[in-house]
């Protein structure tokens, strides 16, 4: 039985025919099960590593982006008038289009859905423990400031670092907290060295050691990339 649903094996085969292809660089950190930490970009993270990201793997994605209704309000109200000064008619034809298009689609890639200030987040928690003890593993974009291209990340949602404690809870093993950094001019994904958690993430010293470590991989991860382009070196 596939993994992905038909409507994702479709939409990713376009995407690798016509989109350009990024490889990844310090592959040997990849492993499942893992959770993968990206920038966002803007929605071009997701373009840069999802269709090339290899393994069995979930997306955290807004719960609104799972149902047509939600989808629609979002984009309507939000999206494309609030943030982009679509004028109404023309965001009313695209807020139709993409509530009937890109819930099926999220479906079909079975993304877990992320339910912010509210109690329903432990099924995000849930879902996504059970997929790492299956061995699969997570993509998540935790930029607060998900349109920014500065090299340094800034502030970061930093609820899935719970994943953790869960997983733990259940395997008695850390979770890998792996760093990503996809470019666009060198059409490179490089993977940072996993960051692991050393006692308990319900510390708040060890909570902050973590989200801290992740941030400046992250971060690091882009200067490496930058020096890239002119010194050529692999990352």
């Amino acid at each position: 039985m596939k993994f992905y649903g038909r409507f994702y094996r479709f939409s990713r085969f376009l995407v690798r025919r016509f989109y350009p292809s990024y490889r990844f660089e310090n592959d040997q950190w990849l492993q499942d099960p893992a959770v993968y930490l990206c920038r966002h970009f803007n929605s071009q993270g997701i373009f840069m590593t999802v269709p090339w990201l290899p393994g069995r793997f979930h997306i955290w994605s807004l719960h609104l982006y799972h149902r047509a209704k939600t989808c629609y309000r979002h984009m309507m109200d939000f999206t494309l008038t609030k943030r982009l000064a679509w004028p109404k008619w023309k965001a009313w034809l695209a807020s139709v289009l993409i509530g009937l298009l890109f819930p099926p689609l999220v479906r079909s890639s079975r993304s877990i859905p992320v339910y912010r200030n509210s109690m329903k987040v432990m099924k995000t928690y849930q879902q996504s423990r059970d997929a790492l003890i299956k061995g699969e593993s997570l993509l998540i974009f935790p930029d607060k400031d998900y349109l920014s291209k500065k090299s340094d990340i800034g502030e970061m949602y930093h609820g899935f670092l719970m994943i953790d404690s869960l997983y733990y809870r259940s395997t008695g093993k850390h979770i890998p907290f792996i760093p990503l950094y996809a470019d666009q001019t060198t059409r490179t994904v490089c993977v940072g060295e996993p960051v692991i958690v050393q006692g308990s993430i319900r510390e708040p010293a060890e909570c902050q050691r973590v989200y801290k470590a992740i941030r400046d991989h992250l971060s690091g991860l882009s200067h490496q990339q930058t020096d890239l382009k002119t010194d050529g070196p692999s990352c």
